[in-house]
């Protein structure tokens, strides 16, 4: 009998229409958690997944020594490699806000802690990418979600969340934000109608538009401007009039558009 090898990566355009999740679908991911194993352990994940748009590894990599429950502050090392969260020279650490819910079910978990990981596993050893993964489509399976949801998608919907409540109080749309970013940071040729309507915007919206696109670099752990604006363009997807944002999902912590993220050790 031949042998067949493994079975072939499907695009992720044959599984799913959108790469992101609505804000009713985040809501369904986070109420399933309680139907599954590890409830309270499977709900924080999801809730800090979306609130805090942590990629998964960085999930899997905190420890309770990261979290301050008095300041109400994250401590999260920025890292892409699957070995250790501290393998480069330059090590990148956000101190992030946490909201009141996000403080509510790390309490409860915090008090079955087994291990010094926040987020452990039954044999109590750190939590595996691949065993969020399984949590998270079992989440989405059991809130009979038409797409198959895997963390990415939270911290993606996070992510369009957050740059929708920086864009919206600056009043743009989204050509004029598109114009924004290939003025100030493409070499693309405009056309004289195009220049036309950069220069009709004020010039405090130019300001606050980089500023925002700033804010979510250090917020995201995102290190090119290239890559950040793709979230800060994202959020017209999940709102594509932002002034019907809700303020309040989730509770995101006041202030935190302010906040400055990111140190480097």
């Amino acid at each position: 009998m031949p042998h067949l090898g493994p079975p072939l990566k499907i695009p992720f355009a044959q599984c799913r229409s959108r790469e992101f999740l609505n804000l009713s679908e985040v809501d369904a991911v986070i109420a399933q958690m309680s139907l599954t194993r590890s409830p309270v352990r499977n709900q924080a994940l999801a809730i800090l997944l979306f609130c805090q748009a942590l990629q998964p590894i960085e999930l899997c990599w905190l420890r309770w020594c990261d979290l301050n429950f008095a300041e109400k502050i994250l401590l999260v090392t920025r890292n892409r490699t699957k070995t250790t969260r501290c393998q480069s020279q330059q090590i990148v650490i956000n101190l992030q806000p946490l909201c009141p819910t996000e403080i509510e079910v790390l309490q409860q978990l915090y008090e079955q802690r087994t291990t010094d990981w926040i987020f452990a596993s039954e044999r109590k050893q750190r939590l595996s990418e691949r065993s969020l993964h399984h949590i998270i489509r079992q989440a989405g399976e059991l809130a009979s979600l038409a797409l198959s949801v895997h963390p990415y998608m939270l911290r993606r919907s996070g992510l369009y969340y957050r740059a929708a409540l920086l864009l919206k109080p600056l009043g743009l749309s989204l050509r004029e934000c598109c114009l924004l970013w290939n003025w100030h940071q493409t070499n693309i040729p405009f056309s004289a109608e195009a220049e036309q309507e950069y220069r009709a915007m004020k010039p405090q919206q130019k300001t606050a538009f980089l500023a925002a696109l700033e804010r979510m670099r250090g917020f995201s752990g995102i290190t090119t401007k290239e890559n950040t604006i793709d979230y800060l363009l994202g959020a017209f997807l999940l709102f594509p009039h932002l002034q019907g944002i809700p303020n309040d999902f989730w509770l995101t912590p006041p202030g935190w558009e302010s906040g400055n993220f990111a140190e480097k050790i």
